[in-house]
């Protein structure tokens, strides 16, 4: 029947089922090699021709349905650790804190917060074992309470010695501790009767350390100052030029009517200076540039202004003027005298009448 069919079709129709039929069988074809191209890579390794065609088909479907589930773990692993990260940053400031914390009280606890050593550096005349005994400190102090005493230790060192100018206590982890001296330089001598005493850069007189005049160093001597006058004149004395200070070596008081502070300064090469005590810094400094032009001993007066006169012929104003003082004072006593004498003659005849 189908062949009598076939028979009755036209030429036209022939052909065209014949090219229908081809078509279908290059379809097919086609679909087979596509579907042999995506299992080959979904696999990693080359399938083998043996592999029936069911083989290739459920492998990636399998590893399909696995791929999304690790996707998924990884996500949330991420996740999970980035939420910890967030914490931590926001808690990082506690979290310092709690460890700052924790160390401290370990180290509180441990033998290591307890004072090792203290060391004085810079004490030329006290000892060690003194200025530890001026602080208070002793082995096994808490170094906390050392640190925080640190200003009231130093105060105490120099307050015990006259000497000391500063103390600076330093720490030196994790136990030791350090005391830094600076003491006051020597300055001069203070003659008192026959007793010499040393006098600091501060003017600070040593009264406790009575000094042998035999065995006195090249510096000036103060002769009969009070302790007032010491100070005034350290000071002063403090602010001259290294020249000029090495030049002075005995200090007087030679008091005017003018000037009660007026002071002599007996000077190495040979001269001598007069000027009063509180204008000292000011007028000795020029001391130099008259000096140069100085050609005997003399002295230079600088109580008004400033003149030099050789030694002897200074002294025999000085001679004048005493003498002068000493005339106007006896003229002055026999005028008293006079007067008195004729207050009582004039009291004995109103007494007779």
């Amino acid at each position: 029947m189908a062949d009598k069919e076939i028979k009755e079709l036209t030429p036209w129709q022939k052909h065209h089922a014949e090219f229908e039929r081809k078509k279908a069988e290059v379809a097919e074809k086609e679909q087979q090699v596509s579907g042999k191209k995506l299992s080959e890579s979904a696999n990693a390794a080359p399938l083998k021709t043996t592999k029936n065609v069911t083989d290739t088909e459920s492998e990636p479907v399998a590893e399909r349905q696995q791929t999304p589930s690790l996707l998924v773990k990884f996500k949330s692993n991420f996740t999970n650790a980035k939420s910890i990260s967030d914490v931590l940053v926001k808690m990082w400031f506690f979290l310092l804190i709690a460890a700052v914390i924790f160390i401290g009280s370990l180290y509180v606890v441990s033998p290591l917060s307890k004072i090792a050593s203290f060391t004085p550096t810079g004490n030329a005349h006290e000892t060690s074992e003194q200025i530890a005994d001026a602080t208070g400190i002793k082995t096994n102090d808490h170094v906390w309470q050392i640190i925080k005493s640190e200003k009231a230790l130093s105060q105490k060192i120099v307050a015990a010695f006259p000497r000391v100018k500063s103390a600076q206590i330093n720490w030196h982890f994790p136990n030791d501790f350090s005391a830094k001296i600076t003491e006051f330089p020597e300055s001069l001598y203070l003659k008192t009767g026959n007793d010499y005493y040393l006098v600091l850069s501060n003017g600070t007189i040593l009264t406790d350390e009575k000094i042998d005049g035999t065995q006195l160093a090249e510096r000036p001597i103060l002769i009969d100052f009070t302790e007032k006058e010491v100070k005034a004149f350290v000071i002063a004395y403090e602010t001259l030029k290294p020249e000029i200070k090495a030049q002075i070596t005995n200090v007087t008081k030679v008091p005017t009517k003018v000037s009660k502070d007026f002071i002599a300064l007996d000077m190495k090469d040979g001269n001598q200076v007069r000027v009063p005590l509180m204008q000292l810094a000011e007028k000795l400094p020029y001391y130099t540039s008259i000096a140069e032009n100085i050609t005997e001993s003399s002295v230079i007066d600088m109580e008004a202004g400033a003149y030099a006169k050789s030694k002897a012929a200074y002294q025999q104003d000085l001679d004048d003027e005493a003498a002068d003082e000493k005339s106007k004072k006896d003229s002055e006593n026999t005028v008293d005298e006079t007067a008195q004498e004729s207050i009582l003659e004039d009291e004995q005849e109103m007494y007779s009448d």
